[in-house]
C-alpha cells in the first residue's frame, strides 16, 4: 500500500471558475461514479464572508451541474452534493484503484489529490490518462506504508470522537475548530491527526480487503 500526491489542473471546471473568481479552498470528500457523470462530496470554505452567497448561487446555477443539495454550515463554509458530467478527471479517478483521501485547491488553481493507491501500475495508468485530458499532472510524492503503520492511541481517540461526534456525517454535526477546542490543540494540528488517522484506517481496510 502506498500513499501518492498529485498535483493537477482542471481546465473549463467548476472548481477552477469558483477559485478564479473568489479567494477560497474546495475540497472534495468523496466522488462516486455515475451513469451520467459523477457525483461529488465537496466542502467550500471561502476567505471573505460575503462571497459565499455568491458560490452556492453559482455552484446551483452552473449548466454541468444537476441534483444539487448544497447549504452553509456557517458564514464561510458550505458542504454541497451534487452530481456532474464536467469532471473527467474525477471519473477517471473514480475507474481506478486508486482511493482518494483527500482533495483540495492550491494557491495557483490547481487540485492536489491524497491517495491511497494499491498498485503503482493503477497510479501509472491514472497519471496517463489525467495527461491525455490535458490536466497536467505532477506526482508530487510516493509514499510506502507498511502493513505494520498501525493507529497510534492519539490518533484513535481523536478519531474515534470525531467520528462520534459527527463530523464525518453530512452535514457535519460539529466543526473543526469544536474538536480541536475539546483537544486543546490548534485546528491545523488536528486536522493532521484525522488525516493521519483515517489513511491508517483505510489502509488497514484495503489491505484486509484485497481484491488480487
Amino acid at each position: 500500500m502506498m500513499e501518492a500526491v498529485v498535483s493537477l489542473s482542471m481546465p473549463d471546471n467548476w472548481i477552477t471558475d469558483i477559485v478564479e473568481m473568489y479567494p477560497s479552498v474546495i475540497r472534495i470528500i468523496d466522488t462516486k461514479d455515475m451513469k451520467e457523470g459523477v457525483r461529488d462530496l465537496v466542502q467550500i470554505d471561502v476567505e471573505n464572508e460575503e462571497d459565499l452567497p455568491k458560490v452556492i448561487e453559482q455552484v446551483r446555477n452552473n449548466p454541468n451541474i444537476f441534483n444539487v443539495d448544497i447549504s452553509a454550515v456557517d458564514k464561510s463554509r458550505a458542504l454541497a452534493a451534487f452530481s456532474t458530467n464536467q469532471c473527467v478527471a474525477c471519473r477517471l479517478l473514480a475507474g481506478t484503484e486508486c482511493f482518494l483521501t483527500g482533495s483540495m485547491t492550491t494557491g495557483d488553481g490547481r487540485l492536489k489529490w491524497t491517495m491511497l493507491v494499491t498498485k503503482k501500475k493503477a497510479l501509472q495508468e491514472l497519471i496517463d490518462n489525467l495527461g491525455k485530458i490535458n490536466a497536467q499532472p505532477k506526482l508530487i510524492k510516493l509514499t510506502e506504508i507498511s502493513d505494520t503503520d498501525e493507529l497510534t492511541k492519539r490518533q484513535e481517540q481523536v478519531t474515534r470522537m470525531a467520528f462520534e461526534r459527527g463530523y464525518f456525517d453530512f452535514p457535519r454535526k460539529v466543526g473543526l475548530k469544536e474538536l480541536a477546542a475539546s483537544f486543546n490543540v490548534s485546528t491545523s494540528t488536528l486536522s493532521e491527526i484525522l488525516r493521519k488517522g483515517q489513511r491508517r484506517i483505510m489502509m488497514r481496510y484495503f489491505s484486509e480487503h484485497r481484491q488480487y
